[in-house]
Order: structure tokens, then C-alpha cells, then sequence
């Protein structure tokens, strides 16, 4: 494992021309002190990796040094091949261009390592989308990618808000086959809006300063941290057996605290939270008798009435 991270150091800076330790460690995720470390193993090696103080400082490697180590073996290879993204790519309109780069950077592999790409293309592919879905791409995704590239304001009409806002596009989110935009608003806060309910979109030639610190893959993961630790707020504990166990595991904003083995009966206790007490209703209430809620109280109740009514009715 270190042997790998002392190569992506030095691909890292060699791609990035300087960065700081703590850049270094939050890419390779590991401890800032375990990367200086790295960095001293590299110069004590004579790796020419040089810090320079200062403000605008960090780590770089000298101006004329170049690794030979940029070759792709061939599971890298086959991982830059799997099919995964075509739908993103298909969206933002550059599927004819990853093509293009494909057969070109295809060209330059090796052979031996080729053939794993081919292998990865024809044997693995990776579908993003939900059973049954239909969907089509926003119409205003191309206004939003061309402010994204270009650091331009945009005006929003979103969900049922009466009037648009100005907001500084700073990335775009594909999550499953749903796309995100994450934004600056004047007052300085940072919103995250769902681009299918975006109502109308007005590109501007208006440029802002995009946020040096801002990264979008770690802010997009603090809201989705904080999103879920919102959303999950009803718990639950439930006795389940056989298949209803596995059904659980389905279940969406949902999450399974803890779970026991099953008894000698099949019975298992389960602690799950889920996003709200109908939520949580709606979905046992499919699993029949295969499930026997513990707590909350009140939740059992609920359930009581809602199969009284519908025996009731049917």
C-alpha cells in the first residue's frame, strides 16, 4: 500500500505542479503527518520533491522532472473502461467526445494490457437507473453546465417560488440518473437545488469568483451526511423472518441500525430508522405477517387501524 501512495504523490505533483501536504493527505486520504513522512521517504530516496514556504507554498518536484511511471497496467486499464457514466456523459452532451477519447487513449495501451479492456467493456456494466424508469434530461442542464464551466451567475426559478434568484453555479452532482446542482447564493450560502425541479433557468454574462476552497466532492459529501442524518428520524424496533428480513435491506430512507441472527424459529429482532412514522407504516404493512413491530408503541396501533380499515373496505 505505501509503495502506491509514494507513486501517487509523485503523479499527484507532477499533475498539479504544487500542493500542500494537507491537499496531499485529503486525496489520498490518509493523515497529513503520514504524508510528510512519504514526502521525506521520497527526497531520501532522491526523488527531487522540493516544499516551499509561504502563503502560496507546498510541495512540488523540480520543473524538468518527469515519471515514467504514467504506463497503465492492465487493471487500470480495465478500470477506465467500464461502461458506468455513459448516461452522465450523454446528458452533458460530450458522449461523442468520450468516444473519441476512448478509441484514442485505447490506442495508446499496450497490447497486452488491451485486451483487459476490451474484456471490461464487453463483461461489465454498470446501469444506473431504477426498474421501469422513464426519464427525460432537464432542458435547462446545458444552461446550468455552460455557467458551471464558464464561473457565470444564473437566475433560478425553482419548485413553486414565486420569483427567480441569482446564484453562482459551483458544480453539478449526477446521483444515480438524478442531477444536482450545487450553488452560491448572494447572501453567501450554499444550496444544493434538484435539476428536474428547477422551473426555468437564465444564463448570464455575469462572472463571479469561484470560492478557492470550495471542493465539490467534499461538500457534496457533508450534505449528504448531514441530508440522511435529517432524514433518518423515526426509529423503530421489529421482529422479522425469513424473506421480510431481506425486504428490509430495500426499504428507502431507510437504514438498519442493528440486527440479531434469526432464532431457531426463523425470527430475527431488527432496529431500523426510518424517514417518518407513514413511511415506516406504509412499508411493514406490505411485509404482512412476517413482521411484528416492538416499539414504538403507537406505531403498532397505527398499524392495527390502518389493516382494520382496509379489511374493512375490501
Amino acid at each position: 500500500m505505501r509503495a502506491e501512495r509514494l507513486v501517487q504523490i509523485i503523479l499527484l505533483l507532477q499533475t498539479h505542479g504544487r500542493l500542500t501536504a494537507g491537499e496531499l493527505a485529503r486525496r489520498l486520504e490518509v493523515s497529513a503527518r503520514t504524508v510528510q513522512r512519504d514526502l521525506d521517504a521520497l527526497s531520501a530516496a532522491g526523488f527531487p520533491v522540493y516544499a516551499d514556504r509561504g502563503r502560496a507554498g507546498g510541495w512540488s518536484l523540480a520543473a524538468d522532472y518527469r515519471t515514467r511511471l504514467t504506463g497503465l497496467s492492465p487493471a487500470e486499464t480495465a478500470a477506465l473502461f467500464v461502461a458506468s457514466t455513459a448516461h452522465v456523459l450523454a446528458d452533458l452532451g460530450l458522449d461523442a467526445a468520450a468516444g473519441t477519447a476512448e478509441a484514442k487513449l485505447l490506442a495508446t495501451v499496450p497490447a497486452h494490457a488491451r485486451r483487459h479492456a476490451d474484456l471490461a467493456r464487453e463483461r461489465v456494466l454498470v446501469d444506473h437507473a431504477d426498474w421501469m424508469e422513464t426519464r427525460e434530461p432537464s432542458p435547462w442542464l446545458p444552461v446550468l453546465q455552460r455557467a458551471v464551466w464558464d464561473d457565470t451567475r444564473v437566475h433560478l426559478t425553482y419548485g413553486s417560488a414565486p420569483h427567480a434568484v441569482a446564484v453562482e453555479p459551483l458544480g453539478l452532482v449526477a446521483k444515480k440518473r438524478s442531477w444536482y446542482l450545487v450553488a452560491r447564493k448572494a447572501t453567501g450560502e450554499f444550496r444544493t437545488y434538484r435539476v428536474d425541479r428547477i422551473v426555468h433557468a437564465d444564463g448570464t454574462d455575469e462572472r463571479f469568483e469561484r470560492p478557492d476552497a470550495f471542493d465539490l466532492t467534499e461538500h457534496w459529501r457533508h450534505h449528504s451526511d448531514r441530508y440522511f442524518a435529517e432524514l433518518r428520524r423515526y426509529p423503530v424496533r421489529l421482529r422479522v423472518r425469513g424473506y421480510a428480513a431481506t425486504r428490509l435491506r430495500w426499504a428507502r430512507n431507510a437504514v438498519i441500525d442493528a440486527q440479531t441472527a434469526p432464532d431457531d424459529d426463523g425470527w430475527a429482532n431488527v432496529s431500523m430508522t426510518f424517514e417518518s412514522a407513514y413511511e415506516t407504516r406504509v412499508y411493514l404493512l406490505g411485509l404482512a405477517g412476517d413482521v411484528v413491530v416492538l416499539e414504538p408503541a403507537d406505531l403498532r396501533d397505527d398499524m392495527r387501524r390502518a389493516a382494520t380499515e382496509f379489511l374493512a373496505q375490501n
